[in-house]
């Protein structure tokens, strides 16, 4: 009997040694609240509180060692925490009225909190989040508050490390945030009353960086990254500015800062550390820049209005840089080849430039100041040099050098001036200046070695130059 006692009592403790020991606390004060807790695995825990009318809550656990906290405060707000795995943690706070909050969490050591209308005693309503986890030590922040209604907040992490901030504030702001891989970082923040921001952020890959900031009404902004260590930087402050970024490959770098109204960026790098900076403050300023192969380099200052520029750079270690200062200037920069160089400043209304660039080591630099000048640039070889200056209103000047070395200089200064320029072979140096009005030069060299010098001043000269080697 003794013996059976004992043995009696060592069933027992082994029992209470291997009990499940999960824990739910479900406190609700008001009328018609719901919660349903269900829990499978061991040491989950779960607290939920609801204060107010008609709040629904549902948790289910599966796994060991998940937590769950959800506190609602108002009517008819509803919350949905799933959580399968290990050590995933979870937190929902909402204050208001209608509000709805997901949480989907797989894997392990997951970490996400949802905030809407509830941090620092803020109301909010009508505001929705979902967020999805599935794999390890992903974190997840949303706070949709400071009285913000009507906010969508959509966040889905697949893979490990991945972090994600979202915070609005204002009322019908929008956020989609996907992250599939490893170590990504998204930040998206649209700022305090800003309204109907829009913001979506797609990162494939490892160890990508994102981050996105508006301020006021309307603004858009729109990041797709496949690769790694790409890294990208958006910030709009002003109404109706609207910005595209696509990377795809290992460590390019995109910057858009736009401050003013109706201004546009797109930017789209393919490739190996190419970089990329934005600067638009004005009005309906719009600028695009294509890159593609490897250490490219793309610089766009726009302040105005009405500014249009259009950057293409395919290869390796091309830099372009386009200064627009003024209203309804225009330029494009296509540079093919290796270590190409463009350099373009527009001061003034109307000016007009277009550069085109292949193979290696050639190097344009326009300057435009005053109204309506145009530039025209074409080099084709290695180590084609090219120089423009305009000042003035209605001067012309195109520039064709196809070779070796080739150098050119244009200065215009006055109104109405043209220039022409066509150089190939190797070693030729062209120079023109021209001050006054309407005067024409034409300089025509083919072959090697050959200069030419033309000065015009005054009004209605014209000289025309044709070099070319003996046979």
């Amino acid at each position: 009997m003794k013996k059976l006692f004992l043995s009696a009592a060592a069933l027992m403790c082994g029992a209470v040694m291997f009990a499940q020991f999960n824990t739910s606390d479900v406190n609700q004060l008001g009328s018609d609240n719901d919660s349903s807790v269900m829990q499978k695995g061991e040491t989950n825990d779960s607290d939920v509180d609801q204060l107010g009318v008609d709040n629904t809550s549902f948790v289910e656990q599966h796994g060991k060692s998940n937590g769950s906290i959800v506190d609602q405060i108002g009517d008819l707000n509803e919350s949905d925490v799933e959580q399968h795995g290990n050590s995933n943690t979870a937190f929902t706070g909402q204050k208001g009225n209608g509000n709805e909050s997901i949480i989907d969490q797989h894997g392990k050591e997951n970490y996400a909190e949802t905030y809407q209308g509830y941090y620092s005693g803020d109301i909010g309503n009508d505001n929705f989040s979902k967020v999805e986890q599935h794999g390890r030590e992903n974190q997840s922040y949303v706070w949709q508050n400071f009285t913000a209604n009507d906010n969508d907040s959509y966040v889905d992490q697949k893979g490990h490390e991945n972090y994600s901030k979202v915070k609005q504030d204002g009322d019908d702001n929008f956020s989609k945030v996907e992250q599939h891989g490893d170590n990504n970082n998204s930040l998206v923040f649209q700022m305090y009353n800003a309204d109907d921001n829009d913001s979506d952020v797609y990162q494939v890959g490892d160890d990508n960086d994102s981050y996105v900031r508006q301020d006021g009404d309307k603004n858009k902004s729109d990041v797709d990254q496949d690769g790694w260590y790409n890294d990208s930087n958006v910030y709009q402050l002003g109404k109706y500015n609207d910005s595209e970024v696509y990377q795809l490959g290992f460590a390019n770098d995109s910057d858009v800062d736009q401050f003013g109204r109706s201004n546009d960026s797109y930017v789209s790098q393919d490739g190996w550390f190419n970089d990329s900076k934005v600067l638009q403050d004005g009005w309906r300023n719009d600028s695009e820049v294509f890159q593609d192969g490897m250490s490219n380099d793309s610089y766009v200052n726009q302040d105005g209005w009405f500014n249009d520029s259009y950057v293409n750079q395919d290869g390796w270690r091309n830099d372009s840089d386009v200064n627009q200062d003024g209203m309804s200037n225009d330029s494009e920069v296509y540079q093919d080849g290796w270590f190409n160089d463009s350099d373009v400043y527009q001061l003034g209304m109307g000016n007009d430039s277009y550069v085109d660039q292949k193979g290696t080591g050639n190097d344009s630099d326009v300057d435009q100041f005053g109204m309506g000048n145009k530039s025209d640039v074409y080099q084709d070889g290695y180590k084609n040099d090219s120089k423009v200056l305009q000042l003035g209103m209605g001067n012309d000047s195109y520039v064709n050098q196809d070779g070796y070395k080739n150098d050119s200089d244009v200065f215009q200064d006055g109104w109405g001036n043209e220039s022409d320029v066509y150089q190939e072979g190797w070693y030729n140096d062209s120079n023109v200046d021209q001050f006054g009005f309407w005067n024409t030069s034409t300089v025509n060299q083919a072959g090697l070695g050959h200069d030419s010098v033309v000065l015009q001043v005054g009004a209605g000269n014209t000289s025309t130059v044709t070099q070319m080697d003996s046979k």
